[in-house]
């Protein structure tokens, strides 16, 4: 029988179970055994040295000695093999495959991680940010490290090095003033979150028992914000003290610089405007239907979300499940409702890309034309030139939010309402987020409460807030309620009344 030529012959001394060889043209070693009847020949990293083959022959003989007690774990042993080999002998064993995180890499269970369980997303939005994180930023650098690797070390690294990266085929964008610098706290936060989602997963799913990498991120959190506010204090000093802050895309609005520009803003959009000041996102304004007006309340229930590819989706729940919310109707809201619903009459059909089909007069709002509202051609055909035309510097319509918290916590609206009608779950986001008080607005109390109208406040609140509108209003309804009639005058006193028995002095 013909011996194979690509095999070298062995004359040293071999393992009592299996055994040791090298293939010609090859350096490293290759072990030979049988286990549940196959035969299995396998790669080492050992070389054809005396202290490797020394190793290796220990190691088969451990190997066959757990065999014969029926004690070795396949997968654990030849970590090394792939991952439905070891599944393949893990089920004969009458085991489940469980990986040491040393062995099982963060971007091949992250790519099975996503493909099970981010198409269970009900929002297409919460699909679209983690896809976004996960294949810009998290996986081209973790996706070659095994999950032991990934430590707070690593991690607070990797965030250190995030920058702003615009990728555009501008050059003036390109080489923008913002292109390079730090993200901020909130961007990294929803770059990290999907990354402690997956890691979560897999520690469960193997059974690790690691200590998690994103423990200490509070604390990083709060020396980044301390870190920008410093920069932003040595940039004013830079700058010169005589020189004004530019003031932010957010800023709250005085009810002044409101009604001034409303002047240029065309009466069509005027309803748009003020379910703005109201809280409404663009989303939400797309997404608003007829079927959500009501008499004394607007129901906020929908949203529009628009995609890059140009793909539109209609949902049934706003960014989130406390942004559904309901919004008082006032007097000026029912007139500007009216007008727009109205003018919403076309009967074409909108054809969602999940599925959902309406007629458009099924919608409150509309452009100037007739045509579907659309949020991103409003602010660049309505909003951004009334802003230009009334002199003011440059505000995206969320400062409308921020104005919306400032006015109502000014004329009284308490921030358990306010939680509310801004859809949020508690009040930090009112006190961390929106507290930024603007100079003036004081002042502008009265001409607040007269804009946004008195039934928008609560009876309660208009008592504490404004007590003389309060009691002047409660008058005004006493007058137009029917008084009953004065029976006793009509048929004369009854004989209890006769005998001086009256309510209030018997009735104790």
């Amino acid at each position: 029988m013909k011996r194979k030529k690509n095999v070298r012959q062995e004359t040293r001394p071999k393992p009592s179970f299996g055994s040791i060889y090298r293939v010609k043209g090859s350096k490293y070693l290759y072990i030979n055994f049988s286990y549940f009847g196959q035969r299995l020949r396998f790669p080492t990293d050992r070389e054809d040295t005396d202290s490797d083959r020394d190793e290796l022959k220990e190691f088969l003989n451990d190997v066959g000695e757990k065999i014969r007690k029926r004690t070795l774990n396949f997968a654990n042993t030849f970590y090394w093999l792939d991952e439905k080999t070891k599944a393949y002998f893990s089920e004969l064993e009458g085991r489940e495959v469980h990986p040491e995180p040393e062995h099982v890499l963060f971007g091949e269970y992250a790519e099975q991680w996503m493909a099970r369980k981010i198409p269970t997303f009900a929002s297409v939005t919460k699909q679209r940010d983690y896809l976004q994180a996960l294949n810009s930023r998290i996986l081209p650098h973790f996706g070659s490290m095994p999950f032991a690797s990934i430590t707070a070390t690593v991690v607070e690294s990797f965030i250190d090095n995030l920058k702003r990266s615009i990728r555009t085929t501008i050059p003036s964008r390109a080489k923008g003033a913002r292109n390079g610098t730090p993200l901020s706290v909130k961007t990294l936060k929803s770059i990290i979150t999907p990354m402690t989602k997956i890691w979560t997963a897999g520690c469960n799913d193997h059974n690790w028992n690691l200590r998690s990498p994103f423990s200490g991120l509070t604390e990083k959190y709060k020396e980044l914000t301390d870190r920008h506010l410093q920069e932003q204090e040595r940039l004013v000093i830079l700058r010169g003290e005589e020189e004004e802050e530019k003031p932010s895309r957010r800023e709250v609005l005085l009810c002044a610089e409101w009604k001034r520009l409303l002047l240029f803003v065309d009466p069509h959009y005027h309803l748009v405007m003020n379910l703005l000041m109201m809280g409404l996102i663009g989303s939400e304004l797309e997404g608003l239907q007829k079927q959500h007006v009501g008499e004394e309340a607007v129901q906020i229930r929908c949203a529009l979300v628009r995609e890059k590819e140009g793909k539109v989706y209609l949902k049934f729940k706003p960014k989130n499940w406390y942004r559904k919310r309901e919004l008082p109707m006032t007097r000026r809201l029912r007139e500007l409702f009216d007008n727009a619903m109205a003018k919403s009459s076309s009967t074409e059909i909108i054809e969602f890309d999940n599925g959902i089909s309406l007629p458009a007069n099924k919608f409150v709002l509309t452009m100037e034309d007739g045509s579907p509202f659309n949020y991103a051609s409003f602010v660049k055909t309505v909003w951004n030139r009334a802003m230009k035309k009334a002199g003011f510097a440059k505000r995206i319509p969320y400062a409308c939010r921020h104005s919306f918290v400032q006015w109502s916590l000014l004329i009284g609206v308490t921030k358990t309402r306010l939680v509310d009608l801004m859809g949020h779950c508690n009040k930090n986001m009112i006190d961390r987020v929106y507290g930024q008080y603007r100079q003036g607005l004081v002042d502008e109390r009265q001409a607040i409460l007269d804009y946004l109208g008195e039934d928008f406040l609560a009876m309660e609140e208009l008592k504490i807030g404004f007590p003389d509108r309060y009691h002047r209003r409660m008058g005004l309804e006493a007058l137009q309620k029917p008084r009953a009639l004065d029976l006793a005058a009509t048929f004369s006193q009854s004989f209890g009344q006769s005998q001086g028995l009256y309510a209030d002095n018997y009735l104790r």
